[in-house]
């Protein structure tokens, strides 16, 4: 009757361990989750506006290079 108490005893406690684990790991999960999140609605959206302005920025270098082409050959227009 010990040694089945004893069983029942370890028993418990084994399970009891693995409800905290369980609790632990779904803590874990909810943290993640909110990270990801925060990441989709936050980080994403400044790493969108930092392309745009690279974006805006090589149109304008793209821009002052074909004037910069076109410019000598319309003042040899005019010279003519």
């Amino acid at each position: 009757m010990k040694r089945n108490k004893a069983v029942n005893k370890k028993e418990q406690e084994r399970l009891t361990q693995v409800e905290l684990d369980t609790k632990t790991i779904s803590t874990d999960v909810r943290i993640i989750q909110k990270d990801i999140s925060v990441i989709k609605t936050n980080h994403l959206k400044h790493i969108e506006d930092d392309v745009r302005k690279i974006d805006m920025r090589l149109w304008a270098i793209l821009l002052l290079l074909v004037a910069s082409l076109f410019i000598p050959f319309i003042k040899s227009l005019w010279s003519i």
